[in-house]
C-alpha cells in the first residue's frame, strides 16, 4: 500500500492530510484514460474546446510517456523515467470573466502529480532534450499552439476562488471552483494531471504468479 496524501488547495492556501493509501496501481489499458467525470466537468477529445461560462473541460494528452527531471511539479513527486499518462485540464469562459462551480473527474490509474503554476506549464525541459512541458506532456507537437486561448504569461491557477482537492494515489480529482476574475478577460486556468500507467490485467496475472513461485520457494527452504 502506498500513502495517500490530499491537498485541498485554495487560492494562496494549502492543507496536507495524509490519509488511508492505495495501491498505485490498476487494472486497465493506457490509454482513453478519463473514465468519468461528474458536475460541471465534461470530456472533450479535442484541446481546442469552444469557450463556455459553465463547464470546465478535460481531454487526454500523451500517454505512457517517461516523466523527466525538469519538469517541476507544484503536488506529488515523480521518479524521472517513471511512465505516466499525462492530461489537462481547462475553463475558459466564453464572457470576459466567470466562476463556475464543482465538479470530479476519474481517470483510469492513480494521480500522482498535477501542475498548476505558470512557471511549471510553460517550464522548459531541454535538459531532457523533451521540448516545452507542452510539446513534451501535451499536443503541442502536432497541433501547433497549445492549449487554444491561453495567454503564456498567465497560464495556470492563482485565483482566491480555484479550488482544488488534489488526493495523490486516488483516481479522483476534485474541483470546488474555478474563476476568471473580471481584470483577466481573455485569459483561462488551465493546470495539468500526470496519473500512473495501469497495469494491464494480464500483467497482474503476471506479478501474482512471479509473487506466488517467490512464497513457494520460500516456504521449502
Amino acid at each position: 500500500m502506498c500513502p495517500q496524501q490530499s491537498y485541498v488547495a485554495t487560492g494562496a492556501r494549502l492543507a496536507v492530510i495524509v490519509g488511508v493509501g492505495l495501491t498505485m496501481l490498476a487494472a486497465g489499458s493506457a490509454f482513453g484514460a478519463v473514465v468519468g467525470t461528474t458536475g460541471t466537468v465534461v470530456l472533450d477529445t479535442s484541446p481546442y474546446p469552444n469557450p463556455s461560462d459553465n463547464e470546465i473541460f478535460v481531454f487526454d494528452e500523451q500517454q505512457g510517456v517517461a516523466f523527466v527531471a525538469s519538469q517541476n511539479l507544484n503536488f506529488g513527486a515523480i521518479t524521472p523515467g517513471t511512465l505516466v499518462n499525462s492530461h489537462y485540464v481547462q475553463y475558459d469562459p466564453a464572457s470576459p470573466s466567470g466562476t463556475v462551480g464543482s465538479g470530479s473527474v476519474t481517470f483510469n490509474g492513480p494521480i500522482i502529480g498535477v501542475i498548476t503554476s505558470t512557471r511549471n506549464l510553460n517550464r522548459d525541459l531541454s535538459d531532457d532534450g523533451a521540448g516545452t512541458s507542452d510539446e513534451y506532456f501535451g499536443l503541442a507537437g502536432t497541433l501547433g499552439p497549445y492549449p487554444t486561448g491561453a495567454i503564456a504569461a498567465d497560464r495556470g491557477l492563482g485565483s482566491p476562488e480555484d479550488d482544488l482537492v488534489i488526493n495523490l494515489g486516488s483516481n479522483t480529482l476534485v474541483i470546488d471552483s474555478l474563476q476568471i476574475p473580471g481584470n483577466r478577460p481573455g485569459n483561462l486556468d488551465g493546470f495539468r494531471v500526470l496519473t500512473m500507467v495501469p497495469v494491464p490485467a494480464a500483467g497482474w496475472l503476471f506479478v501474482s504468479a512471479v509473487g506466488l513461485l517467490g512464497w513457494c520457494r520460500h516456504r521449502r527452504n
